[in-house]
C-alpha cells in the first residue's frame, strides 16, 4: 500500500507498506529503481509492518515487494497491471499538486 504527500522540486513523497511479520528482509522494487530488490531497502516495525518513504516525479510507476526472494504484489492496491513474466505488477500513479 502507498501513500503520497506533498515532497521538494516537483517530486512526491511516496510512503509504501507491507505487512510481514515473519519476513527476514523486505525491498520495494519497481521500474523507479531498475527491479533491484537491494536498493530500496525496508524496514520492520514492531508489529511486523514494513515501511519505505522514496521521492518520485509524477508519473506512473510498477512495483513489487520482494519478501526473503521471493515477489510479491502489493495485495491492498487494486491497479494493477500484467508484466511480462505472465504475472502481475502493482501500479502507482504519482500525481502533481
Amino acid at each position: 500500500m502507498q501513500k503520497q504527500t506533498k515532497g521538494t522540486k516537483g517530486k512526491r513523497r511516496i510512503s509504501f507498506s507491507f505487512m510481514a511479520p515473519r519476513a527476514r528482509e523486505v525491498s520495494i522494487v519497481s521500474d523507479f529503481n531498475n527491479w533491484q530488490p537491494g536498493s530500496h531497502p525496508m524496514k520492520k516495525g514492531r508489529h511486523g509492518q514494513w515501511t519505505r518513504t522514496v521521492f518520485l516525479l509524477p508519473g506512473t510507476y510498477e512495483y513489487k515487494f520482494y519478501v526473503d526472494g521471493a515477489w510479491r504484489a502489493d495485495e491492498r492496491n487494486s491497479k494493477w497491471c500484467k508484466n511480462k513474466y505472465g504475472t502481475r505488477n502493482s501500479l502507482i500513479e504519482v500525481v502533481s499538486k
